[in-house]
C-alpha cells in the first residue's frame, strides 16, 4: 500500500504514545477482521453473538475504538480465539 506523504508528515508530529495506541487498536481490528474471515462470518455476525447492533460493531471496526478488556474478552469467547496474547516473563 502506497503512503500518502502529508499523512505520513502528519504521523511523524503525533506523540509516541499516542502513535502506539492508534497502532494497536488498528492491530486488533485487524485480528478480529482475520478471524471472521477465517470462519466466514462478517461484522453482522459478530453484532448478533455479542447482542450489539451492526452500527455499533462498524463503529469498533474502524480502528479507533478504545476496547476493554471486558469486550476484547467477550468477543474472543464468542469468536472461540484469542485476539491478544499476554506473556508472563519471570522477574
Amino acid at each position: 500500500m502506497k503512503k500518502n506523504p502529508i499523512v505520513e508528515k502528519l504521523r511523524k508530529e503525533v506523540p509516541e504514545s499516542i502513535r502506539r495506541d492508534v497502532d494497536f487498536s488498528f492491530e486488533l481490528v485487524d485480528r478480529i477482521h482475520q478471524i471472521l474471515v477465517k470462519q466466514n462470518k462478517n461484522q453482522r455476525d459478530l453484532a448478533k453473538m455479542l447482542g450489539k447492533s451492526e452500527a455499533e460493531i462498524s463503529k469498533w471496526m474502524r480502528g479507533t475504538h478504545n476496547f476493554t478488556l471486558q469486550t476484547i474478552h467477550r468477543i474472543e469467547e464468542v469468536l472461540g480465539e484469542r485476539l491478544i496474547l499476554v506473556s508472563v516473563q519471570p522477574v
